[in-house]
């Protein structure tokens, strides 16, 4: 029984606890690692490989078992340093807590485990034989209680004290005569066996460590549905709604798309057997224990809900990140029932929205529009109530997106306008509105929704006025004008352009015509160019072209940010080659060093070349430039991205430099020899003399990738490729990097 002066105790901490975290979150910053680094990821690749015991692997031969050692820790490695992954953040420590708890009754599993938290908008979650868990915080979010997450760490607990990773590796090196179908079947049923025995024994290990039974089943309602957004909640008709913006209420009213997904679907050649016979015999096991009354303390439920809502900021940033507006957009909207003063959701609403905006451009040059049909996004189709807010996205006009993100845009700005990215934000929004065809300001009202509501009343109260405009005939141009402009032949407003009357104010505001003439201005530089273009004749245009592709690789660059490189070395097969990638690895960046010293290059390293050597706040620049690069990287039409403006700019000051180089680089060795061919010019022998040689000389491929990026406004100045066939030696990989660097220190016109 709890007394008073307890209960009062409890709605205290409750009441303190839910401030703290409404005060966090108001100003939340995302995800980031803190403290000693853990070996984990201060180890190097190779010293893990080397220091591996071995002692589980005594089933397998030897070469089997070195090639499954160096594949799985580099694999794991590439993980832990892909940017998201981090330590000593606040969901992983969580994690570590609640997976001690789950292992307290295991001796022999104490101390051998750690949980890292993997920043991602999948629902997913992974153990490594290493004693790795990985929990995505994409699962965490769509997650309605710690008993669930609980029932998941148990399980990939279970994966690893029963050497499951091994087990398959180990059965499917053994098939290896069957047809390919063949191995599929037995795999996929031998992986479903060890899912089923992962859930059987990790109903015990919740059960003792005091969780209701009621929510272990919850757990496959939450994995059927995870491709949903993380809450099902309807719409508000009034949520673009403000004093200066209406939408009306017929723009909610579309058909929800149903909700398809079943728990009986067909798991044949699937890895995962079916949710439906997975929650059928979780069923089962909950009733063989009948002590289920033991009862979770609310302080560990309280964190929970906490470490949930962080990583529903974190599927914000994600979906921000990969440019999936809609599901960002919506994910918004329910974060911000809970926090409706949190400037990172006002920041991240409004890079949607330009994500939207800049979408809704048309492509002006046969360049661009053939490079974007040939990168086009599949069109993804939606279901439940954010199919409802994509719908009501889809159907708006040009303009109407344009508008729309405008008006948003503008008042988040407006909120604070000290902040660096919400001006960054307004000031990209007026860019992408000038170089728009479908923007004409003389053609929006200068009164908003409700004020020409009044006017159009007042006047046609008027009788005097009232007969005057019923005496005013239209012509065919008249009415099409004042249609334009979203009015209909009585007098009244047409509902489809209420944007028309929702930039009022922003139109009037100096600011915004001071800046949108600065962009006009610039334009009409550009305009004038492409209007010489089309004059000049084919020639001409193909020479203008390779001279302005020539040229964008002179930066006049003294000092370069080096970001980690992508080093591959792979076989015919397209498998890693551990020891050769990270052979030519440490080669390409000892001629990196070597000859942008000779050019007087300056080089300025964040990169996992010393692991030792780097902090929490190295790993945090790492992650945050990983982010942006892959970003940047995936749209070429990067000028639009300004949410890292703050941090780039930060590495800048650190770094001292204003570029930063990332280059990828893969070598295959695969000659065109095979059994047919080896055959036939062994007996033409003569023939075999001359083929023989060319063919093991050829089958070098070595394909590279330079990317420079301009710290000071995030934009990807430079996409360079080159394929070619040559070996992976010293003197080809330090010719192709000095070219490089030769072109990178040049300035224009200076060659």
């Amino acid at each position: 029984m709890i007394n008073k002066g307890t209960l009062f105790f409890l709605c205290s901490c409750i009441v303190l606890l839910q401030s703290v975290a409404q005060t966090d979150f108001n100003r939340y910053q995302p995800l980031c690692s803190k403290g000693a680094v853990p070996k984990d990821f201060s180890n190097s690749t190779l010293s893990k490989i080397k220091q591996d015991n071995r002692e589980d692997l005594k089933s397998l031969n030897g070469r089997k078992r070195e090639f499954f050692v160096e594949q799985i820790n580099y694999s794991i490695d590439e993980i832990l340093h892909s940017g998201n992954v981090t330590f000593g953040d606040t969901i992983s420590k969580y994690l570590q807590g609640l997976g001690d708890r789950l292992i307290a009754g295991e001796e022999d599993l104490r101390g051998k485990l750690r949980f890292y938290v993997y920043n991602s908008t999948e629902a997913n979650a992974f153990s490594t034989r290493q004693g790795i868990v990985f929990v995505t915080t994409g699962l965490i979010a769509q997650l309605t209680s710690e008993a669930q997450l609980a029932f998941v760490l148990s399980h990939e607990i279970i994966h690893y004290q029963e050497h499951h990773v091994l087990d398959l590796f180990e059965y499917a090196t053994k098939e290896k005569f069957y047809s390919y179908n063949e191995k599929a079947r037995f795999l996929s049923n031998y992986s479903r066996e060890n899912e089923l025995e992962a859930d059987r024994l990790a109903v015990k290990m919740v059960h003792d460590a005091g969780y209701k039974s009621s929510e272990i089943n919850k757990t496959f309602d939450v994995l059927l549905y995870s491709y949903l957004p993380f809450e099902e909640m309807k719409l508000d008709a009034v949520y673009f709604n403000t004093d200066e913006m209406y939408v009306p209420e017929m723009y909610f009213r579309f058909k929800r798309n149903e909700i398809s997904a079943k728990f009986k679907y067909n798991d044949y050649l699937m890895s995962h057997p079916n949710l439906a016979k997975r929650k059928e015999q979780v069923t089962d096991q909950v009733s063989k224990f009948k002590d289920w009354e033991k009862e979770l303390l609310y302080e560990d439920s309280l964190q929970f809900f906490y470490i949930r809502d962080i990583s529903r900021f974190e599927y914000v940033l994600n979906k921000v990140y990969s440019e999936e507006p809609v599901e960002a957009l919506y994910a918004i909207y329910i974060l911000e029932k809970k926090y409706p003063e949190s400037e990172f959701l006002r920041n991240y609403k409004s890079q949607a929205w330009l994500d939207i905006m800049k979408a809704s451009i048309k492509k002006e040059t046969a360049l661009y529009t053939s490079f974007s049909s040939l990168n086009r996004k599949r069109v993804k189709y939606y279901e439940g109530q954010i199919s409802i807010l994509n719908q009501f996205i889809t159907v708006l006009p040009k303009a109407g997106k344009l508008t729309m993100g405008l008006r948003i845009i503008y008042d988040s700005y407006h909120v604070d306008t000290t902040n660096v990215i919400a001006r960054k934000c307004y000031e990209t929004a007026i860019h992408l509105l000038v170089k728009s065809d479908d923007f004409e300001r003389s053609k929006f009202s200068t009164k908003n929704f409700s004020q020409t509501l009044a006017y159009l009343h007042e006047l046609k109260q008027d009788t005097s006025s009232k007969s005057k405009l019923h005496a005013v005939e239209w012509d065919k141009y008249a009415v099409i004008e004042n249609q334009s402009k979203g009015m209909t032949e009585d007098f009244g407003i047409d509902s489809t352009k209420f944007y028309m009357y929702g930039i009022s104010d922003i139109i009037r505001d100096s600011s915004f015509t001071k800046t949108f003439r600065k962009f006009s201005d610039k334009k009409s530089v550009l305009d004038k160019d492409k209007d010489e273009f089309n004059l000049m004749t084919d020639v001409e245009q193909l020479n203008l072209e390779y001279f302005k592709y020539d040229e964008e690789i002179h930066l006049k660059m003294d000092s370069v940010l080096l970001f980690q490189p992508a080093i591959f070395e792979t076989t015919n097969s397209s498998e890693i080659d551990v020891f050769k990638t990270f052979k030519t690895r440490d080669l390409v960046f000892k001629e990196i060093y070597d000859n942008a010293s000779d050019l007087n290059i300056h080089v300025e390293s964040l990169s996992l070349k010393n692991l030792e050597m780097l902090g929490a706040e190295d790993w945090n620049n790492y992650s945050m430039l990983q982010r942006s690069l892959t970003r940047a990287i995936s749209d070429y039409e990067n000028d639009y991205f300004v949410l890292d403006v703050v941090d780039l700019n930060r590495v800048k000051t650190k770094f001292g430099t204003e570029k930063l180089l990332f280059l990828e680089y893969q070598h295959t060795y695969a000659p065109d020899l095979y059994f047919g061919n080896v055959a036939l010019f062994t007996v033409l022998l003569p023939v075999g003399l001359v083929y023989f040689p060319i063919a093991i000389l050829s089958g070098h491929y070595s394909d590279w990738q330079f990317y420079v990026l301009d710290l000071k406004t995030g934009e990807l100045v430079l996409d360079r490729s080159y394929y070619v066939n040559e070996p992976a030696s010293k003197h080809n990989i330090g010719s192709r990097l000095n070219g490089m660097f030769h072109q990178l220190k040049q300035a224009k016109n200076e060659y």
